[in-house]
């Protein structure tokens, strides 16, 4: 087991914070970090560029991360989301990941789990929350261009992907005890009529473990025990 000084060390010599700020990945304690890149707002790009959310570029760390730890061990992984969520096809590739994971995944959700970053966060084993972190559901925006023929193809594969999201929360609240009992018919009823007089449907983390879209609050008795967070 590593001690302090040489733990001191690795840090002063900058292994440990440059693995975690430019790779987001903290080997030794199975640790993930699935935050936007800061340099693509504050850095190279317009200035007061919004966050970019997922994209292809932190999806492909993020699996490439994912494997590497699973490479090492089979112990726990726990990811730290702060995300607002991105793009459709790489957030799905990162889910599909992560349920094809074979360690035991959890996942703590800092700010809010929406859009494609809600569909993340519902691939874990084991979903927490911080105590004022939100949970978002919604149908995807999609911006269509091309020609009248593409941009058919492109409607055609947005409901598609509406439908998939859809399925994944009935999933989850199918197993809610509010829901028990409930056809999936009557859940996508329910869920649909909220998007449409809403449009963005927020749950409080404690909502979001009432519908089953989250499992614990992290720090809801005013203590943060990391240890809790590891489960197997």
């Amino acid at each position: 087991m590593a001690t302090y000084a040489h733990k001191k060390k690795k840090i002063l010599e900058g292994d440990i914070i440059t693995h975690i700020n430019d790779y987001g990945i903290d080997i030794e304690h199975r640790e993930l970090f699935l935050f936007p890149r800061e340099e693509y707002t504050y850095g190279g790009g317009e200035e007061g560029l919004p966050e970019p959310g997922i994209d292809f570029s932190l999806a492909n760390q993020f699996i490439r991360n994912l494997r590497i730890l699973s490479s090492i061990s089979d112990d726990p992984i726990l990811i730290h989301l702060k995300s607002c969520g991105g793009e459709w096809h790489e957030g799905l590739a990162m889910y599909q990941a992560i349920k094809a994971c074979p360690n035991h995944v959890t996942i703590l959700n800092y700010a809010s789990a929406r859009s494609m970053s809600s569909i993340i966060f519902s691939a874990a084993d084991h979903r927490a929350m911080m105590p004022f972190s939100t949970f978002m559901v919604h149908t995807g925006t999609a911006v269509l261009v091309g020609t009248g023929t593409q941009i058919q193809t492109e409607y055609e594969e947005a409901k598609k992907a509406d439908h998939i999201m859809l399925e994944i929360y009935i999933d989850l609240l199918q197993e809610s005890e509010p829901m028990k009992g409930w056809t999936r018919k009557r859940i996508k009823t329910w869920l649909v009529k909220k998007m449409k007089d809403k449009e963005e449907v927020y749950f409080t983390a404690e909502e979001a473990i009432e519908h089953n879209f989250a499992d614990i609050i992290f720090g809801a008795d005013g203590t943060y025990d990391w240890s809790s967070l590891i489960k197997t």
